[in-house]
């Protein structure tokens, strides 16, 4: 099997470049196919292309890699793929210990279970149609948590300015007496503009990268990690393509982390987190910089996070690069 589609799964978007065989006389000896992967094994890969399906030898390929969903809307690539497609990037880069779809899979509702490690790994990400009508979906997915002693809890997204109760599953839920908050802003912007913001190292600071979160990098990384360390080692060892960035001061101890995961031609940037003590000196911009130039590296145009509306410090940092808003989410709790 080629190393140049490990990582390509049925359901991902690719760029394939291959070989004509035969080679012709004169012109080209490449073509390149666009669209989704319908199947593939270690002899084919079969592809759903906008003019008809493709089957390419996968001996003949010279490369390969995953571009982002197909936009629906006009505007920037990063803008314009739609609130449900970007979550199902998303979700790829926190993904849950264990989970399950209500409804179709990809296409429905997909629910998390993570051990209680954060919000993005134990609830349901509510993308699609459940199958069910929504009292039978909220009856369905407050049954699955129980069974796994969690709170359900639901990620709802919104497009900028909507609130709750405008989303007939938010409003059945403040009907049902859930509990809503933490909300989180969607941030996303193209990689390549992202990295003409950013700002020269700090000094007596050196960088480690790493394909795996090592021991420094959990124990500098934020308080919640270190009160659920079997569980976040756990998630963080599922994303198949990610880099984990560490800084160490002079003296070798840690001053901060933070991680990439890439899927799909996207990079999410996930747990920034730098100590109190090295705070003020440019440290984050610096460690978020160069996550965005190991994903540039990588073939990741597009990149994503998720930030808190009251995180002032982050909020100008991420803006500040040119990030921008895409929508935002809540999360809702059923009252114990």
């Amino acid at each position: 099997m080629s190393d140049l589609m490990v990582g390509l799964t049925t359901g991902t978007r690719v760029a394939v470049r291959t070989r004509i065989d035969p080679a012709p006389a004169h012109g080209p000896t490449l073509t390149d196919t666009v669209g989704e992967i319908l199947a593939l094994d270690g002899q084919q890969v079969r592809i759903a292309t906008r003019t008809g399906e493709v089957t390419l030898r996968r001996d003949l390929v010279v490369a390969a890699r995953a571009i982002p969903p197909k936009p629906t809307r006009r505007g920037a690539p990063h803008r314009a793929i739609t609130i449900e497609d970007l979550h199902l990037v998303m979700t790829k880069g926190q993904p849950g210990l264990e989970e399950a779809w209500l409804g179709t899979k990809g296409a429905g509702w997909l629910l998390r279970a993570g051990a209680g490690w954060t919000g993005r790994s134990n609830s349901v990400a509510p993308v699609g149609d459940p199958g069910l009508p929504l009292p039978q979906a909220v009856d369905a997915i407050e049954s699955w948590y129980r069974e796994r002693e969690l709170v359900p809890l639901v990620m709802l997204p919104r497009p900028v300015g909507a609130g709750t109760a405008d989303d007939p599953l938010g409003a059945l839920l403040l009907e049902r007496g859930w509990i809503e908050g933490n909300p989180a802003d969607v941030l996303t912007g193209r990689t390549e503009t992202l990295l003409r913001g950013a700002a020269p190292s700090p000094d007596g600071f050196a960088l480690h990268v790493g394909d795996a979160p090592d021991e420094d990098w959990l124990a500098g990384g934020s308080p919640r990690i270190l009160g659920h360390l079997d569980a976040a080692r756990q998630i963080l060892a599922l994303p198949a393509h990610q880099f984990f960035l560490t800084a160490r001061d002079d003296a070798g101890h840690v001053a901060g982390v933070v991680r990439v995961a890439l899927n799909d031609g996207w990079a999410g940037i996930f747990g920034l987190h730098v100590d109190p003590e090295h705070r003020g000196r440019g440290l984050g911009r610096w460690l978020t910089a160069e996550a965005l130039r190991a994903a540039a590296d990588a073939g990741a145009s597009l990149t994503y996070l998720q930030v808190e509306p009251g995180n002032e410090p982050a909020q100008r940092l991420y803006r500040g690069l040119g990030m921008t808003t895409h929508h935002d989410y809540v999360y809702l709790a059923k009252r114990p």
